[in-house]
């Protein structure tokens, strides 16, 4: 192939591709064009230098009105007389004791205004906020400002406040240490009223207690998750179990889920007694699981409050 019909046919172009070019160049074209002329749509603002200068000259004449107290003795130009002072609570004194303080009219006018919107002074600080008493009045009124709810403790107070509250632990320790529970009735309300239980070991204690089916002696707390030998012994003088609450259950007509429930049965040791009471058709009494060795003679005592032959 030469190279005359090689671009001839790179540089070919169908009817479409004419039009296309055609129309991106009238694009091109159309925003150069919108580019170079809009300047000359657009109005320019030609700033106004004489209306500049007329406002710098008032802020100027604003800034000059204002009169900064440097010297605390000059704030008696802004008062009526001599300040009398004494302590005095700004939220609760009268219009004329505003002016024994030496407060002016308008400064008294502005205090009223502010605390008719519903203001009120929390901190001597509020007082200054309201830009009417310049810094130097405030600095000599502060001393005496006292606002109610903010005058600080008497050592007097703290003390009893301190006897107070020991005297409550006191009685809270005596009331705990005669306190008498009894396992298989106490709610959880009860149990954390006993020395080292708290609401946790207390849940713990009821689950527990409703997995037996109660407690038959109150060394048994000691098998509760999270309390340990030396916390049983303790609480043991504080306990008592009413084994008759005890609630049984009756071993001939137990279900594998019942028996295997109890924390005292494994699976090996249920499914024995199953098995000896299909064979024998009736369980009578303990000593049968123990001669027949399906239990052992410490595991049949453990067990024996919570099982009943009838």
């Amino acid at each position: 192939m030469s190279w005359k019909s090689f671009l001839k046919d790179y540089f070919n172009f169908s009817r479409a591709e004419r039009f296309g070019i055609l129309g991106l160049c009238g694009c091109i074209l159309l925003v150069l064009t919108i580019k170079w002329t809009l300047p000359y749509w657009t109005k320019r603002h030609v700033p106004d230098v004489a209306e500049y200068e007329n406002e710098i000259a008032q802020f100027r004449r604003a800034a000059d009105s204002v009169h900064i107290i440097k010297d605390p003795t000059e704030f008696s130009t802004y008062v009526q007389s001599a300040p009398d002072l004494f302590y005095f609570d700004p939220n609760k004194i009268v219009d004329d004791e505003w002016t024994r303080l030496g407060l002016n009219e308008r400064q008294i006018r502005n205090i009223r205004n502010y605390q008719a919107k519903g203001g009120n002074f929390k901190r001597k600080e509020d007082l200054q906020k309201l830009y009417t008493i310049p810094a130097a009045q405030y600095r000599i009124l502060e001393p005496y400002i006292r606002i109610s709810g903010n005058e600080p403790v008497a050592k007097q107070s703290v003390a009893e406040i301190q006897r107070t509250t020991f005297e409550a632990k006191e009685t809270k320790v005596a009331e705990t240490k005669f306190l008498t529970v009894e396992l298989n009735t106490a709610d959880s309300s009860l149990l954390t009223k006993l020395p080292g239980i708290g609401p946790v070991l207390a849940s713990r204690t009821i689950r527990y207690r409703n997995r037996m089916g109660g407690f038959a002696d109150v060394a048994q707390i000691g098998e509760v998750y999270g309390i340990n030998a030396e916390l049983a012994e303790q609480l043991a003088a504080q306990l008592s179990a009413d084994s008759s609450l005890i609630r049984k259950i009756p071993v001939n007509m137990a279900t594998f889920r019942d028996l295997i429930s109890h924390p005292y049965l494994n699976e090996q040791q249920v499914r024995g007694i199953l098995n000896y009471r299909k064979l024998q058709n009736r369980i009578h009494h303990m000593d049968e699981l123990v001669q027949n060795n399906i239990l052992k003679r410490e595991e049949a005592e453990k067990i024996r409050p919570y099982l009943k032959y009838d």
